[in-house]
């Protein structure tokens, strides 16, 4: 089987495993798996968990990256503007609501970041309605065009972010449906 994990995490997955969904344990491109977590939005406390969850502002999509204390490398895990299938085929931002968007510290030591991505979607028996071109790329809503085994990897329909604590234990601080 072929390892499941969008385009913009190449180089940051230390470990890939189909469980019941495709999960991938991130790391920093000198394969540091402890990382602090830094994001653009809302937190919102949900009863009964012990972790806010990072949600949208009112004003933009969330961002969530994550930064190795070691190097000061940072990457972007989930831009909520620009990642999933409704990003790429229905929902449609201003450059302003994307540019902008700073980043602040998520309050947890740099800890294990595990990362479960749902691919629920049959692009392939889809195929037709997505109607890719003679070079096998197809028009996102953007009007940018993709090529065609980037959708499938990249047209993510949802996506959970857990940092792993002290315990041993994954705790969930990111939950995003994305079609």
């Amino acid at each position: 089987m072929t390892e499941k994990y969008p385009t913009w995490l190449t180089g940051h997955v230390k470990e890939w495993a189909e469980k019941r969904l495709s999960t991938v344990i991130l790391c920093s491109t000198t394969g540091n798996e402890l990382l602090e977590v830094w994001y653009y939005g809302d937190l919102l406390a949900v009863k009964g968990e012990p972790q806010s969850y990072i949600v949208d502002s009112a004003e933009a999509p969330g961002l969530v990256a994550a930064r190795d204390p070691e190097t000061g490398e940072e990457f972007v895990i989930f831009d909520g503007g620009r990642h999933g299938y409704d990003n790429l085929f229905c929902d449609e931002h201003t450059l302003d609501e994307l540019e902008h968007r700073f980043l602040k510290r998520y309050e947890i030591p740099a800890s294990k970041l595990v990362l479960e991505l749902g691919y629920s979607i049959d692009y392939e028996d889809e195929k037709e309605d997505f109607a890719p071109d003679e070079a096998d790329t197809v028009e996102l809503i953007s009007g940018e065009r993709m090529p065609w085994e980037q959708v499938k990897r990249d047209g993510i329909d949802y996506i959970a972010l857990y940092y792993v604590d002290e315990k041993g234990k994954q705790v969930q601080i990111l939950d995003a449906e994305l079609a």
